[in-house]
């Protein structure tokens, strides 16, 4: 074989066996799980949130609203701001597991903690605490990041699946795209454990493909994190604000009904699929999954902060309605007799408060 031929099979086979070295955990995912629908998927992860324990440190990028936004005075959500760029998940049961918020510093700028029957939340701008008791049907900490319950997604969603490779580890990935053209979402993809279906990550996009929210697991360890899953201990402890109670909008509400005259059955296309009442605050929450509308019902109040009053603007062509977007994520409010309603979900400012005027006469 003369120099020339030499040099091309070398050549040939050098860039095979870099191809099969970039491609090997690809390879490996694949053979080492089974092919499975989305449906199967979901319903594993759901499973597994009520019995497996485990850890995961997630990279995290949040484009939905600014840094040290002020929402207080219209909602607390239960979201890291974009000042968060690492989240810290500790799980040993769900009813005992820990989220951090880190900065990019490495200092812990919230902690969300259960211990049994109470939620525990830390902030450390303010140094404050809060405990507020849970209802017995609040699960994970990754309820927070709404994983589809399985069925109840096809409605409103059509969905794929696939395998893959994170953090080292074979994991499934379920890609969903919305039916309706009206939804601020363009896909929501979520990345699950090959073996146990922990969710290891939640990514969503716009219309334009754009990532807008991202947490995705870089550091994935198996097993019961012990001590690391502590609720938080500094801070000085607070009254609770009704408001927080948006973290529990992962999980279906347990107990009597209690009839909230101002929130209407359906919004648009959406029909309710629970309601709680709160003392003089309700809470009703319209479809399944992330593509939900969450509609809130309070007293009457002045907006709170500054940052809040720059943030609303009167909504287009439909008066008396108030909110602000991100492209993605829609706040919309208005008052209603003695009452003041917020709406929440991935449609325009526009969509919500045609929704909200047809339905609350």
């Amino acid at each position: 074989m003369d120099s020339r031929k030499w040099y091309a099979v070398a050549a040939i086979t050098g860039g095979a066996i870099a191809l099969a070295v970039y491609l090997a955990p690809y390879a490996d995912a694949r053979q080492s799980l089974a092919p499975l629908s989305v449906n199967a998927i979901l319903k594993k992860s759901w499973s597994s949130l009520d019995r497996v324990p485990f850890g995961e440190t997630l990279s995290y990028q949040n484009n939905l609203l600014p840094a040290g936004i002020n929402l207080a005075g219209l909602v607390d959500l239960p979201l890291p701001s974009a000042s968060v760029t690492t989240i810290n998940l500790y799980q040993n049961s769900p009813r005992s597991w820990r989220l951090e918020e880190m900065s990019r510093g490495g200092a812990v700028v919230g902690v969300v903690a259960r211990d049994n029957d109470r939620l525990v939340t830390y902030r450390s701008a303010v140094n404050q605490r809060t405990f507020e008791v849970l209802p017995e049907s609040a699960r994970s900490a990754w309820s927070l990041w709404q994983v589809p319950r399985p069925t109840l997604w096809r409605k409103d969603w059509v969905g794929r699946a696939s395998r893959t490779r994170i953090a080292g580890v074979p994991a499934y990935q379920v890609t969903l795209r919305p039916k309706a053209g009206d939804t601020l979402f363009g896909s929501v993809t979520y990345w699950f454990q090959g073996r146990y279906f922990v969710p290891m990550g939640v990514e969503v996009k716009d219309r334009a493909g754009r990532t807008v929210f991202r947490a995705k697991t870089s550091v994935y360890t198996q097993g019961a994190p012990g001590s690391a899953a502590n609720p938080p201990s500094a801070g000085r402890l607070v009254a609770w604000h009704v408001a927080t109670g948006l973290a529990h909008l992962g999980t279906q509400f347990t107990g009597p009904k209690v009839p909230v005259h101002s929130l209407p059955p359906r919004l648009g296309p959406l029909k309710e699929i629970n309601e709680r009442r709160m003392g003089a605050n309700a809470m009703a929450v319209y479809g399944d999954g992330p593509g939900r509308v969450i509609a809130l019902v309070t007293p009457p109040r002045p907006f709170q902060g500054k940052d809040v009053h720059g943030l609303l603007q009167p909504v287009p062509g439909v008066k008396g309605f108030r909110g602000v977007t991100d492209g993605v994520f829609s706040v919309v409010t208005f008052a209603w007799g003695h009452e003041e309603v917020t709406l929440l979900g991935s449609r325009s400012q526009i969509q919500l408060a045609r929704w909200a005027k047809a339905e609350w006469r």
